[in-house]
């Protein structure tokens, strides 16, 4: 479809009725819609289903069956007792807000893993928190800052694998993941996040806005969630009980065999895989609870089907998130950006412009793969042809497409920081809006002044 100034408005609608509404599957659901209607006209109501979310749904089924299975690890982590003994550990050392967030910022950028360092840490985290008087907002916020951002600056996730196979393909004469692994330094966005979440987790940075609002109402009024708001729940999960005393290897011998079976995956095929380790985990995480006889064999078909309910509500979102990403591709939202920007390129500018256009594409689609794969080949053809820097215009493409990816509340990365922490997608979104802006702004300067000097 030819670019058009047409194709900003499903979009935008799809971001105002979100804001307005507070109802994100709403805002998805109409979203997808709009598209339909602009690209089908009268035979809009077909393209809805059978080509947008079905298409979503098809190049994400992974992500899909990760999440199932990963609802199933979770239950038989907290039926064994793991989640209860981290807590009585966490009772013992983690005395104070400080430490509690530290703790999140911590093991949501070890894990290296955009699920576990959101959702799987979310969980294990907001009892937690909620007992230190920690807004959802705030613990979501950490979340998203530094889950994302960690996976896209270690070169041994499928980040390189991606971005290194986009780049190739684009330029054959370049080696993608050579050219990735030396853009990582120049990635600001994504190095600035996680300093930010620290310094936040830390209480150096000063909170604004919403969040400084929402801090506020959790330490004086106990409101850890915003009155009236429509938290992502997993209560097939949070009202699970322990079938026994609390044993601390029911929680570390599961994330143990997770993360072995991704290092030894790595080694035999030089690919990195979650679904094997995620199933292997999860045997783990019902195996040793059975043999330890904290509860019976015969309860696991019940604890998969609770642990695979509790992920629903994500599931559904998730399949309208893609679902509006592959609409909004198909409109020639990202072509009509890049047709505004591409009359007044220099190499000195190009940097910023191209981590601004991705980080507003993103951000309206809620896409990174949508604003960076359809951004990517246009930035990478400039880039070389002008003679500009491209493992700077490569970081920059990556962490433009990052901030929509972890502040649009149309994002799927946004929508498990919000599962995670128990929080309202529109009231995450918002209270981490401002802080990001601040963080894009810097970053825009950066590569400005990295621009002129390359």
């Amino acid at each position: 479809m030819q670019p058009s100034i047409l194709s900003l408005i499903p979009p935008i609608l799809t971001l105002v009725i979100a804001l307005w509404s507070k109802n994100i599957m709403l805002a998805l659901f109409l979203g997808i819609t709009s598209c339909a209607i602009y690209s089908g006209g009268a035979g809009f109501l077909s393209l809805i289903f059978d080509k947008y979310i079905y298409d979503g749904i098809v190049s994400n089924a992974d992500m899909f069956i990760y999440m199932i299975v990963f609802g199933a690890f979770m239950a038989a982590i907290k039926r064994g007792g793991g989640f209860a003994a981290f807590g009585s550990f966490a009772d013992k050392h983690l005395d104070s807000p400080k430490k509690s967030k530290l703790v999140t910022w911590l093991l949501s950028g070890i894990v290296i893993n955009q699920g576990f360092g959101t959702i799987g840490v979310g969980s294990i985290m907001r009892p937690i928190t909620d007992k230190q008087k920690i807004s959802r907002e705030k613990l979501g916020y950490i979340l998203s800052s530094t889950a994302e951002p960690v996976v896209s600056l270690v070169p041994i996730t499928i980040y390189i694998l991606v971005f290194g196979g986009m780049i190739t393909s684009v330029v054959p004469e370049l080696n993608g993941q050579e050219i990735f692994v030396q853009s990582i330094p120049y990635n600001f966005f994504c190095i600035l996040s996680i300093i930010a979440a620290l310094l936040t987790a830390l209480e150096i940075l000063p909170d604004t806005g919403y969040m400084k609002q929402r801090e506020r109402d959790a330490r004086e009024k106990g409101e850890l969630i915003r009155p009236g708001s429509s938290p992502m729940e997993t209560k097939e999960l949070d009202e699970m009980e322990a079938a026994s005393k609390p044993d601390f290897l029911s929680f570390v011998l599961p994330f143990l065999a997770f993360f072995v079976a991704i290092i030894l995956i790595r080694i035999q095929t030089g690919m990195f895989s979650l679904m094997t380790p995620i199933l292997v985990g999860t045997i783990v995480a019902i195996g040793y609870p059975v043999i330890r006889g904290y509860f019976k064999f015969q309860e696991v078909p019940g604890l998969i089907i609770d642990g695979a309910k509790s992920m629903v509500s994500v599931v559904v979102l998730l399949a309208l998130a893609f679902g509006f990403g592959k609409a909004v591709a198909d409109i020639g939202f990202a072509d009509f950006i890049v047709s505004i920007a591409q009359g007044f390129l220099t190499p000195a500018i190009l940097p910023a412009v191209v981590f601004l256009v991705c980080a507003v594409a993103s951000y309206a689609t809620g896409s990174l793969i949508s604003a960076c794969f359809l951004l990517g080949p246009i930035a990478l053809v400039l880039v070389t042809t002008v003679g500009g820097n491209v493992p700077l215009v490569v970081a920059a493409l990556v962490g433009g497409s990052t901030f929509g990816d972890v502040t649009s509340p149309l994002s799927d990365l946004v929508i498990e920081s919000a599962m995670g922490a128990g929080v309202d997608v529109m009231d995450l979104g918002k209270a981490q809006l401002l802080p990001r802006i601040i963080l894009a702004t810097i970053t825009t300067v950066l590569y400005l002044v990295f621009g002129i000097l390359a």
